[in-house]
């Protein structure tokens, strides 16, 4: 049975970005991480971590269980999250495991390819 974090224990602030097409000052195309969701309270807490093999050489990947204090954000697989210290973090899973609609779970990987 899973049980929400208490509120206390949302201590982080994050940004949820998402990988766009944005022009630049000289009128050209530029793709860039631009902001989704955020800034919002989070819950994180790491999961696990392990390795897998990037150009041919180990690389480490902790994942982190990460719970957002909003009703429902349009965050999907493939955006990043950026905590308050600038670190990165791959969005691998986005659901609602309380089903009632009062927050976003979500699954995040670092060590991977946003670092």
């Amino acid at each position: 049975m899973y049980t929400p974090p208490r509120s206390g224990e949302f201590r982080h602030r994050v940004t949820i970005e998402r990988r766009s097409t944005l022009r630049d000052d000289m009128g050209g195309v530029v793709d860039a991480w631009d902001t989704a969701v955020g800034p919002v309270r989070a819950y994180i807490a790491a999961e696990r971590g392990g390795e897998e093999i990037r150009s041919t050489r180990a690389s480490g990947i902790t994942r982190y269980d990460v719970v957002l204090r909003i009703p429902t954000a349009d965050i999907s697989i493939g955006d990043r999250m950026i905590d308050e210290t600038g670190a990165a973090y791959d969005i691998k899973w986005v659901g609602d495991l309380e089903g009632r609609g009062r927050q976003v779970n979500i699954i995040a990987e670092r060590g991977g390819l946003n670092d």
